[in-house]
């Protein structure tokens, strides 16, 4: 049990929050109170997040309650998902699939064949799967009735390239080992 300013480092994953509870038995860390986690170029946030792991290595993310996953894929340009519940499997300390249940909510940039971008996406549905290929976005798959415009880069306000309650908390992650024991 640690509480109070959790820091976790490892060269595949950081995490901060204010409490963890991590158990030998099921190998599973519970983070409390505003934790963010962070893998390569992508940050989860939620009121409560479990990081099951298996020979020391993430296998599955799960997030309770205002769960939300950002991808920044360019300079501010930042791939979003939200759910009431998120989940997230891992192939080799990357992320291979992210799933939002409940309200589910993206906002992803398309890109064309040469890899320049086309326009905002913003999709709404029960459920969003978010499908991850060399550590990239390769698939948003949404179901249950889903609706959602393709929106030109040019016209694309503001409020129309975030979720609500985004938030890039990059400034809290732990870059270094060292850091680990700053206050």
């Amino acid at each position: 049990q640690a509480y109070h300013h959790v820091r976790i480092f490892s060269d595949s994953l950081q995490a901060v929050s204010d409490s963890l509870f991590y158990s030998g038995r099921d190998s599973i860390f519970r983070l409390f109170i505003d934790p963010v986690m962070w893998t390569g170029n992508s940050q989860v946030t939620g009121d409560t997040i479990y990081l099951f792991t298996k020979n020391k290595k993430p296998q599955e993310i799960q997030v309770f309650e205002n769960g939300m996953a950002i991808e920044k894929s360019g300079t501010n340009m930042f791939n979003q998902v939200r759910g009431n519940r998120m989940f997230a499997w891992f192939s080799e300390g990357n992320i291979d699939l992210m799933r939002a249940k409940g309200n589910a909510e993206s906002v992803y940039y398309v890109l064309d064949e040469d890899s320049a971008v086309v326009g905002v996406n913003k999709v709404v549905g029960d459920i969003i799967d978010m499908r991850f290929q060399n550590k990239e976005l390769n698939r948003v798959v949404v179901v249950g009735q889903p609706t959602g415009s393709l929106i030109p880069l040019q016209q694309a306000t503001e409020q129309d390239k975030t979720l609500r309650d985004f938030k890039w908390l990059d400034a809290r992650r732990p870059k270094n080992k060292f850091e680990l024991f700053e206050n």
